[in-house]
């Protein structure tokens, strides 16, 4: 080899190992060397594992600058040291779960999603108030700039791409869930929304809406029970007016406990939905 050829091939694995030092520790490479940009799910899990970690820098740098903005700095403090610890365990399309249930929605932009986010969190002292120990639910907006996605919007209630309207900011930190007052009695079922949901499961989506459990968990919010309260089965039998399947579950909230009582309402056994169908303060269980 002559000397010109071995400058050449010098200058070259120099520049080449410069190149993946400088990328290797943000952006995953792909085979042959050509950096692959995070995928929506990957920049959820990546920004929550900065908090989770205190690499709070890399965790604002993934945040766009109109987030920072209306956060305001005193926001932007609370929300990065909100954490111990912090995993994405779930992240449902909020169009198509808004859907599921009914809406007529459009498909979302090229440049932007939105995500039902469900987390497992260890909050810090200062976040205490912001999030639950254990499952947290939330509302995040993510925006496409240069070839990255970037966090944009973290809320309790769904964003601009389900309602149209812009996350507030004194939405961004809040509550675990928009937990609404405690609501006794019969529930009505909206066939419409039911068989929504039982066309997703039917095409492999949404596995939680046939387990009575996580069904509680997932909507018992809407009756005012909260997605950690401990639920379990305490009985599975038939209506003994329509026959249909019913579970009878219990659910501990503090000092208080509710039955809580599930049907099938589109399709009976394996692989049908259940639906909340009452909600009573627990004393003996009915025959």
């Amino acid at each position: 080899m002559d000397s010109t050829n071995l400058r050449s091939r010098r200058l070259f694995l120099i520049s080449s190992s410069v190149l993946v030092c400088a990328g290797c520790s943000t952006i995953p490479f792909a085979a042959g060397g050509k950096s692959t940009p995070l995928t929506p799910r990957q920049t959820l899990d990546t920004y929550f594992s900065y908090l989770g970690s205190s690499r709070y820098t890399d965790a604002e740098r993934m945040m766009t600058t109109a987030f920072r903005e209306r956060l305001g700095q005193e926001g932007m403090s609370a929300l990065l040291h909100s954490v111990r610890s912090a995993r994405v365990t779930e992240a449902v399309d909020a169009v198509e779960w808004a859907n599921r249930l009914g809406a007529r929605l459009p498909a979302p932009p090229a440049d932007r999603r939105e995500f039902l986010v469900t987390l497992e969190i260890s909050p810090s002292p200062e976040g205490a108030r912001s999030w639950s120990a254990g499952t947290n639910r939330r509302f995040i907006d993510l925006v496409r700039q240069n070839g990255s996605w970037k966090i944009d919007a973290i809320g309790v209630s769904p964003g601009i791409l389900v309602t149209g309207e812009p996350v507030r900011a004194d939405n961004q930190v809040a509550v675990v869930l928009p937990v609404a007052p405690l609501r006794l009695g019969p529930a009505p079922i909206d066939r419409a929304i039911y068989t929504a949901r039982q066309n997703a499961v039917d095409r492999g989506a949404i596995a939680w809406a046939t387990d009575p459990i996580e069904v509680v968990h997932h909507d018992g919010p809407s009756f005012g029970l909260n997605p950690d309260d401990p639920a379990q089965i305490v009985r599975r039998d038939a209506d003994p007016a329509s026959l249909v399947p019913r579970v009878l579950v219990q659910v501990r909230q503090g000092d208080s406990q509710y039955l809580v009582t599930l049907i099938q309402p589109i399709r009976s056994g394996e692989g049908g939905i259940w639906a909340i169908a009452e909600v009573e303060a627990y004393g003996s269980i009915p025959p």
